[in-house]
């Protein structure tokens, strides 16, 4: 584990947590700094790149796509999932945002352009979903060709390098991974089963650097994506590049979704430039898939 430095200590610098709460309504006003947690969590990857322990990402890439028919990694190399039940109470907004907070990460990696010698970073998102380190994030969020060390970074500012990938679906778009942490980590519950159609989702994700944003929506239906022939739900909630990977939960706080993509919808098209925005469709990886690709993997303990 990496843990980064406190300067004026890490809720200053990431979430300001200097927030107040306020008592009456119970909702935490939190100020984000952008620019530090990008900072931080960048500081928190070139440390990570230089350690000799480090697991290399092409590794990791190759377990991924070793993986990618929806394949896992046999059941006696790694500990058996326990998987957090969901709560039974409806949540208000302030709520939900609060308790999957602590569960959802950011993830990202360093890569070099091949135009100049520096190393750059490219930021996505990840949720825990056992207290030993195993989160789901995109198959996309991992398979880069480029990358030279892939880590998580927890809501509190520190920094995990990823280690592990224990299973994995490129038609899905889903990679079940592990990080390497010296201590039990804030884990979401998944939910029983698939948001019926019309029931309120809420999403935190870090659109384009835009780290912890909560949107509403609902759940607008259900759909094979046409290229993969794999179901897809899709939400109102608003979420944009840089949210891959990010949770999709109910009113109870648990899972039910990870972002995937988006698809602008134009009116017209003059000289191959698409005009008159109509639409946004935000498409994720519902629950089912999830739970799917976790049952090839090992047997939870509930």
């Amino acid at each position: 584990m990496t843990r980064i430095p406190r300067v004026i200590g890490i809720l200053s610098a990431l979430l300001a947590l200097a927030g107040t709460l306020c008592a009456e309504e119970s909702v935490v006003d939190i100020t984000i700094n952008d620019q530090s947690i990008r900072e931080e969590f960048e500081a928190g990857l070139e440390a990570l790149r230089q350690s000799p322990a480090l697991v290399p990402a092409v590794e990791l890439i190759e377990q991924l796509r070793a993986q990618g028919a929806g394949g896992a990694r046999s059941s006696e190399t790694h500990p058996q999932l326990s998987l957090s039940k969901p709560g039974e109470r409806a949540m208000t907004s302030s709520e939900v945002y609060r308790s999957a907070l602590q569960s959802t990460l950011i993830v990202g990696n360093l890569y070099q352009c091949g135009k100049c010698s520096r190393w750059h970073s490219s930021l996505a998102g990840g949720v825990l979903i056992d207290a030993s380190g195993v989160l789901v994030t995109n198959y996309h969020v991992i398979d880069s060709d480029k990358a030279a060390v892939f880590a998580a970074m927890t809501v509190d500012g520190e920094v995990f390098p990823i280690v592990e990938v224990l299973a994995a679906s490129k038609a899905d778009d889903l990679a079940i991974v592990r990080v390497r942490a010296d201590k039990d980590l804030a884990a979401a519950p998944l939910a029983d089963r698939n948001e019926p159609v019309g029931a309120e989702i809420r999403v935190i994700s870090h659109p384009d650097g835009r780290f912890y944003t909560f949107s509403e929506g609902i759940a607008a239906r259900y759909f094979l994506d046409p290229g993969k022939r794999s179901a897809r739900l899709q939400i109102t909630a608003d979420y944009a590049r840089g949210s891959s990977g990010c949770g999709v939960f109910n009113e109870t706080g648990a899972l039910v979704g990870i972002v995937s993509s988006t698809d602008s919808i134009y009116y017209t098209e003059e000289n191959k430039v698409q005009r008159n925005l109509q639409m946004v469709v935000k498409s994720c990886i519902p629950l089912d898939s999830v739970r799917r690709l976790l049952s090839k993997w090992t047997s939870p303990r509930n």
